[in-house]
């Protein structure tokens, strides 16, 4: 219970986020997809086979680089329990989709776009008289390629890898999606993109920085009695780069991770043998400092967040994909400088922590970590901190 409370009130950071942010221009820079095409699986024996998958989605574009789109799709694929046994999912996602282009060029002309694709939400399993029905909550990594073929429709192509609870669907941890679609554009206008308090120029608000500390092997959250005290602890270094895109979001690429164990041996009593890994991965992050206006002065912001990228350990050289999400608390320092504590929790395939936990717990094999580090922003910072207006500044006598 305490997990599904975890991803609805993510889930509902963001959807208030993005209500909060798109003001009175809601119908501006709206659009509405349908897609069709393959879904690929691994059933109980390890063999990929191919599936029927389709949806449907709303979006609108929230920033000049950054849209928000609720997606429906739909799949079929081989059961886990009953490799000849086909079944049906459906999935409610929350999706953001970042415009690379968009940030790097204030002039944004092109017919063929890519854009890299996260989200969260709830995937259900049909039931029938072989399997009951079955519903869990999901993350994704994807990508979306955009042709424009004018009169505000657009023909794209895109790939989804679905991340599922070890607890859902017998044990299936992947779901993979590859359709082709047509987007329709409502109400176009590029420069209603820009909000009121976002980044203008190309080379401000971005940001660099460096972190460590401890993180944790665990393998059923909230359950595991045997957690193996601190003889499972590892280091967690991390390095980040990104851009604050306006006063409520932020998009970061992050590479972390370094050490960590395999399952507590509960019989020897000794932790789990430990390896070396590294995560990288792309969050989306919300300011709730600035939640529905810009204020000013405010020397604390604290950013939860959501994410997925890759995943790999070094011992063995396996490599897979994973999901993250957390808080992150940034404290001014001056124009230039930030400190910050970030808690993270990694969410893992079995294959690369080693196994499961005796209670299969729904988010399976995870690695919590907090880090504490050092912000270096680059450019001008206008959408992070702004002097208050009647503010007394010390200005040196000549």
């Amino acid at each position: 219970m305490k997990k599904i409370v975890i991803t609805l009130l993510l889930s509902c950071i963001a959807l208030t986020g993005i209500r909060a942010q798109i003001g009175t221009d809601f119908g501006v820079n709206m659009f509405v997809t349908l897609n069709g095409g393959l879904s690929y699986s691994r059933d109980v024996n390890s063999e990929f086979k191919p599936g029927f998958a389709g949806g449907i989605g709303v979006g609108k574009w929230i920033l000049t680089p950054l849209a928000g789109r609720v997606d429906l799709d739909f799949m079929t694929g081989p059961s886990m329990r009953l490799p000849e046994h086909t079944v049906s999912y459906a999935a409610a996602t929350m999706e953001f989709l970042w415009d690379p282009m968009a940030t790097f060029s204030r002039v944004r002309n092109w017919d063929l776009n890519i854009y890299p694709v996260i989200g969260l939400g709830i995937i259900y399993r049909a039931g029938d008289g072989k399997l009951p029905t079955d519903r869990d909550v999901h993350s994704l990594l994807g990508v979306n390629a955009n042709y424009r073929l004018g009169m505000g429709w657009d023909a794209y192509f895109e790939y989804k890898c679905f991340f599922l609870p070890l607890s859902f669907d017998d044990g299936r941890t992947f779901l993979h999606t590859a359709v082709l679609g047509f987007n329709h554009r409502f109400t176009q206008s590029p420069y209603s993109r820009r909000t009121q308090f976002e980044s203008r120029a190309v080379a401000d608000d971005w940001f660099l920085g460096f972190g460590i500390g401890p993180n944790y092997s665990l393998f059923d959250l909230f359950h595991n009695d045997h957690l193996g005290g601190l003889s499972m602890l590892g280091v967690a270094p991390e390095a980040m780069f990104g851009r604050n895109f306006s006063n409520f979001w932020t998009i970061r690429f992050q590479l972390t991770g370094l050490s960590a164990h395999q399952q507590f041996d509960t019989v020897r009593q000794q932790p789990g043998d430990a390896y070396s890994f590294t995560m990288l991965h792309a969050d989306v992050m919300m300011n709730l400092s600035h939640l529905f206006n810009f204020k000013r002065g405010v020397k604390w912001n604290f950013l939860p967040y959501l994410g997925a990228g890759a995943i790999w350990r070094y011992d063995n050289i396996l490599f897979d994909m994973a999901a993250d999400f957390g808080l992150m608390a940034r404290r001014y320092i001056n124009a230039k400088g930030d400190l910050f504590i970030d808690l993270k929790y990694l969410m893992v395939a079995p294959r690369i922590g080693g196994g499961t936990g005796p209670n299969n717990d729904i988010y399976g094999v995870g690695i919590p970590s907090l880090t504490f580090g050092y912000i270096y922003n680059f450019g001008s910072s206008s959408t992070r901190y702004r002097i208050p207006a009647h503010a007394v500044i010390d200005c040196p006598s000549y």
